[in-house]
């Protein structure tokens, strides 16, 4: 009797001691994964410009382009690494000065566009991206709390820029986010919001960083507004431009109206939605994900783009839209309801980062380092 409860014991601890070493070395894996794409990241896309850097989001003959959103993308990315055991820090500082050197005349918001000549010099172009602030205010609040040593300066200035967002890209009549300071009061354009501007996570942070109460109210206002575009078809995407009036009423934008005839389609703005959603734990956001969620798991093949009824824009594949998906089946996958979305889109990571398509890259480092 004896030997068998022995027998059982080490049978017992065996299945342990297994069970424990693929966990293990899965674990290693996956941070492997992580470290080896934020290096890619950094490689292809990160370029050190004197004391600065930025994330080169283009290249032509007339020079590299770099924008807001990728700076932000950039400051964000070196936040999530540093948070993975990476030594970043460096690189945000890099990233960071840049971000101050590229300002609009008079206010903390960063330009929305550089071109970067060939002699190294740069122009840059007036009006801002909400977006790419939003990005960068988070970041530097993140940064705060990592680096005390850095800490005051990293709060001060997220506070300036948190208030510019506010002073310049905030309607008053419909307590939302507008695109940018140029989308101005008097225009059609302060109506217009674009969807991946709302990030109910980083409100959160905002209001719990700066007590200001218009975040609260911000968040609140632009979810109400996306749950009623959620509303307005089965498959509950969104577009990637909407209009939301101060009567309340919202609806997509027309074709051609902003960047391209799929303006009013869950195109490659609207396609960060499911990380932007996933990242937030309130019940509103969680309820449009997966109404999101489950229209994506009747799909064979994930496309890049599609109508607000579900019909595919084309054949075309992009892990823009493939990574966000794969961040938010496994955020959200608590009874393995997802597990095949998460499984299927791992194929992101396989061979690793584009060194010439930056945003495909930008979301799937994200993707890829998103806890």
């Amino acid at each position: 009797m004896k030997k068998k409860t022995l027998k059982y014991i080490w049978f017992v601890l065996f299945l342990v001691l297994l069970t424990a070493g693929f966990y293990i070395i899965r674990i290693k894996s996956t941070d492997d994964m992580r470290q080896n794409i934020y290096k890619q990241w950094s490689k292809y896309y990160v370029v050190t410009h004197g004391k600065s850097a930025y994330v080169k989001t283009a290249a032509s003959k007339k020079g590299t382009t770099a924008l807001s959103e990728g700076q932000g993308y950039g400051l964000y990315i070196a936040i999530e690494a540093a948070k993975r055991g990476a030594d970043s820090k460096s690189e945000f500082n890099k990233l960071y000065q840049y971000y101050l050197d590229h300002r609009t005349a008079g206010t903390q918001l960063m330009s929305w566009k550089q071109i970067i000549k060939a002699d190294g010099s740069i122009e840059d172009m007036p009006n801002s991206a909400t977006d790419g602030d939003l990005y960068i205010a988070y970041a530097l609040i993140k940064a705060a709390e990592l680096w005390p040593d850095k800490a005051e300066a990293y709060k001060k200035q997220a506070r300036l820029l948190l208030n510019d967002i506010l002073a310049y890209n905030y309607n008053s009549e419909t307590k939302s986010l507008t695109v940018g300071n140029w989308a101005t009061e008097g225009t059609d354009y302060y109506d217009l919001v674009r969807t991946s501007d709302v990030l109910p996570e980083q409100f959160d942070v905002f209001y719990n960083f700066s007590k200001n109460n218009t975040w609260k109210v911000i968040k609140s206002s632009m979810l109400d507004s996306l749950e009623k575009m959620s509303r307005q078809h089965k498959a509950g995407l969104f577009p990637d431009f909407m209009w939301v009036r101060k009567s309340g009423q919202v609806k997509a934008i027309k074709a051609n109206l902003i960047a391209s005839k799929y303006d009013g389609d869950y195109y490659y703005n609207a396609c960060r939605m499911p990380y932007n959603l996933a990242r937030s734990k309130d019940k509103q956001s969680q309820k449009m994900l997966r109404k999101m969620m489950n229209f994506f798991m009747k799909q064979k093949t994930i496309y890049a783009g599609y109508k607000l009824n579900g019909k595919h824009l084309d054949a075309h594949q992009s892990a823009s839209f493939e990574a966000p998906i794969f961040y938010a089946a496994k955020k959200i996958d608590h009874n393995h309801k997802y597990e095949r979305l998460h499984q299927q889109e791992k194929k992101v990571f396989v061979n690793g980062l584009s060194s010439t398509n930056y945003y495909d890259s930008a979301l799937t480092t994200m993707a890829a380092l998103g806890d």
